[in-house]
């Protein structure tokens, strides 16, 4: 490998490292974290993701059950036949989504409370 290879190897390194640290150090807050619900677009409910909770949203296309546990929220029962939203890692920053597609049901992590 060529010295020129190894400092363009290493200055794209740099780059990505500094980009992952602005990206959390911009998303860092000090305001309580909620986790909020909505189905079509409307805000169906917003909990805070510091108490422990879990909750069954049910409409005509079926049924998902969320858990807030331990300051993170997962899904952990759907009767959609994919399951993805039950695969989906649990969410705990600002922006992160769990989304269940044949519901139509958006679980987002979002500052405050609104």
């Amino acid at each position: 490998m060529k010295k020129n290879e190894v400092i363009i190897i290493v200055g794209l390194i740099a780059i990505s490292l500094i980009g992952i640290a602005a990206f959390y150090l911009f998303n860092a807050t000090d305001q309580a974290l909620s986790v909020r619900v909505s189905r079509q677009g409307e805000v169906i409910t917003v909990l805070p993701l510091g108490e422990d909770h879990t909750e069954t949203f049910t409409d005509a296309s079926g049924s998902n059950t969320l858990e807030i546990s331990g300051g993170t929220a997962k899904m952990i029962d759907a009767d959609c036949p994919d399951q993805i939203c039950v695969k989906t890692y649990p969410i705990a920053h600002p922006g992160e989504t769990i989304v269940c597609l044949p519901h139509k049901l958006v679980v987002e992590i979002i500052t405050g409370d609104s």
